[in-house]
């Protein structure tokens, strides 16, 4: 019974450390995968980090261009794209999409940083426009 119960007890803390353990990226990481679109969804990434890993992944890939003047269409006399142009496509328009979504979320964050990365929480920007409204 001894046992199984430390058992039990070893298995659980070493889950709720591992589960407490904050991951790093390195440069590498942020090379291959475009990590910063998650990162922006995160309302406690530090803001430095989130830019870096944009600029590191846009280093080694090709950002998007412009949009097409229309979008989903091919041109008239133009035999239909296969397959896998259209998934290309598909996958272009979501990555221009989501440097859309960064290029608005940074500057959206922008004056909420800090000089540590962090950025102010939503509470914080409210007491702040609150105590600039009383003055």
């Amino acid at each position: 019974m001894k046992k199984r119960t430390l058992l039990i007890f070893l298995l659980l803390s070493g889950y709720l450390i591992q589960a407490q353990q904050i991951k790093v990226y390195t440069e590498k990481d942020y090379a291959r995968n475009p990590l910063w679109i998650s990162m922006i969804k995160d309302t406690t990434v530090n803001f430095f980090e989130a830019e870096k890993a944009y600029k590191i992944y846009f280093q080694y890939h090709q950002k998007p261009g412009g949009e097409h003047d229309v979008i989903g269409e091919h041109a008239k006399g133009q035999k239909s794209p296969s397959k896998k142009v259209r998934r290309e496509l598909q996958e272009e328009d979501h990555m221009r999409m989501e440097v859309k979504k960064y290029e608005h979320w940074r500057q959206r964050m922008l004056p909420y940083v800090q000089s540590d990365g962090t950025i102010l929480t939503s509470s914080q920007r409210m007491q702040i426009w609150k105590d600039h409204k009383n003055k």
